[in-house]
């Protein structure tokens, strides 16, 4: 079923009208595009640079080229408008492979050949005629990560004669001077450039790209001439967030979900849908969208590992904040969160936040990925042990008990698994409307075998740190240090010598670490 067309020329009526311009230096490009605007009640502006408007490496393809495009002008010209840039290539069939030709790079290539030639060729190879004129458009609008696109096609064959008719003043693309003067299109007995305008309409490659363009501008000036009631105007970002209110807002909860691979994360946010002003975040979604912004995508572990350890542990907890702090949603869930900094910054600037852990024991988790097929790779339960271990070197899961301040356990049915889910949100949200402090938790052996090793600032044994400890607060044995310290590899490096004795050493994420641990007991001294 073909979709509808929005109906045009409204444009006049509204109040408020999108600004697009045309980068462009091809005059009959922007006078026929200027022209569909202006029947549509819209004007098209344009603009040019004193060199050629970009750069063209036709080894990108066409949407990598014009997303260069769009990257050049706007570094040129630090354009804050609405714009949108235009190429056109060919496929004649004889001469094409799996790649076209002559493809993006049609401009250089038809000046240099004539009719004559390429249709000699023709016949040498069969006298197949059949062809495709393209035109792809690239619409950039400041408040979207990644261009629009859009795509126009006129399919046909070169004709048998060369052109001999006289181009059209008014219509100057309408010529025998350009492929349009070669290619009738399927369903005409004539070559495009010798239509008339309106015949033209229904075949030319531009004119169809333009229409699917003109189609998004209707919707988007449609969107921006609503009245206030339609829409929400979502807070602006603390500029201070660092800076906590003085005023909590009861009515707001955020809810901080950790679990190891198929424990049930994504069940748990998917449940949120059975609430009203819910709000979910994916951590890993997060990520590669700031992967786009600065163009490295993480695509694994390994990858996501190294890339937060360049843009900040915090950077995905951070862009999270920002999201949150902009919405009035009453709950908010994170799923997914890998380490202790992301926590770390999200219960700073939410005090009232919880962190729930999601577990369940690895051969369940291990079943459930087989059922669901996700990531083939993983088809053995080493495999998946060796992913396991991946995921806790972010640090998060390798303390996840210590860091939890409430534990579902995922190992029996659907059913029961959303039962506890919904005994845990009434819980989480009782809890926000109370007024009184929170109950400290005990230090575990962990966090004053950390907190010791901290203090002392260098590498030490077992013996000093477990001595200190009693100076801390309640001692930790020596045997009970080690054992504590070594499931942090991420937080408190090993170190064994031969003929020396076992030593610890701070690393340059120790002080996060014990911070949240801190934070979570109510010793945050921040």
């Amino acid at each position: 079923m073909k979709r509808p067309r929005p109906h045009y020329g409204n444009a006049f009526e509204y109040d408020r009208v999108l600004n697009v311009f045309f980068y462009t230096s091809n005059t009959e490009k922007l006078l026929q595009a200027r022209l569909l605007f202006m029947r549509h009640g819209y004007e098209l502006r344009n603009f040019r640079g004193k060199r050629e408007p970009y750069n063209e490496d036709y080894e990108l393809g066409t949407t990598g080229l014009l997303s260069r495009a769009i990257d050049q002008v706007k570094a040129e010209f630090g354009v804050r408008s609405i714009f949108f840039v235009e190429d056109t290539s060919v496929r004649i069939e004889a001469f094409s492979g799996p790649n076209d030709f002559p493809g993006l790079a049609v401009k250089e290539w038809f000046p240099q050949v004539t009719f004559e030639q390429v249709d000699k060729q023709l016949r040498q190879k069969g006298n197949d005629r059949r062809a495709k004129v393209n035109s792809d458009i690239a619409l950039y609008i400041p408040t979207l990560k990644s261009p629009l696109f859009f795509h126009g096609e006129t399919v046909g064959r070169i004709a048998d004669t060369s052109p001999t008719f006289e181009p059209s003043v008014q219509y100057p693309w309408l010529t025998s001077k350009t492929f349009n003067g070669w290619i009738i299109p399927e369903g005409s007995t004539k070559r495009l450039g010798e239509m008339e305008f309106e015949e033209s309409l229904h075949y030319d490659f531009r004119s169809k790209a333009l229409t699917e363009l003109l189609s998004t501008l209707e919707l988007l000036n449609a969107g921006i001439n609503l009245r206030p009631n339609f829409y929400t105007t979502r807070r602006a970002v603390n500029p201070y967030p660092e800076q906590l209110s003085l005023i909590e807002e009861p009515d707001r909860q955020v809810i901080l979900v950790i679990g190891a691979k198929c424990s049930g994360k994504t069940t748990f946010s998917d449940y949120m849908a059975n609430y009203e002003s819910v709000r979910v975040y994916e951590a890993s979604t997060v990520l590669r969208g700031i992967g786009q912004e600065t163009g490295v995508i993480p695509s694994n572990s390994e990858e996501a590992l190294v890339f937060l350890s360049e843009i900040g542990w915090d950077s995905v907890a951070r862009k999270i904040a920002d999201y949150i702090d902009k919405d009035d949603a009453r709950l908010n869930v994170v799923t997914g969160l890998r380490t202790p900094e992301e926590l770390l910054f999200l219960r700073r600037r939410f005090p009232s936040a919880r962190v729930v852990l999601i577990d369940a024991d690895q051969r369940i988790r291990f079943e459930r990925h087989i059922k669901r097929a996700r990531d083939g790779d993983l088809t053995t339960i080493k495999s998946f042990s060796a992913e396991d271990e991946k995921q806790r070197m972010f640090g998060t899961l390798r303390l996840a008990s210590d860091i939890a301040e409430i534990t579902i356990i995922n190992e029996g049915t659907h059913n029961q698994y959303c039962q506890k889910i919904e005994d845990v949100i009434r819980q989480i949200l009782q809890t926000a409307r109370s007024t009184g402090p929170r109950e400290n938790r005990a230090l575990s052996e962990l966090h004053r075998s950390l907190r010791a090793l901290i203090t002392i600032g260098l590498a030490a044994t077992c013996e000093e740190i477990s001595a200190l400890t009693g100076e801390l607060g309640a001692p930790v044995r020596k045997y009970n240090t080690n054992r504590a310290l070594k499931t942090v590899p991420e937080f408190a490096q090993r170190i064994e010598r031969k003929g020396a004795k076992l030593r610890y050493q701070p690393t340059a994420r120790s002080l996060s670490l014990l911070a949240l641990l801190d934070l979570l007991v109510g010793l945050d001294r921040r």
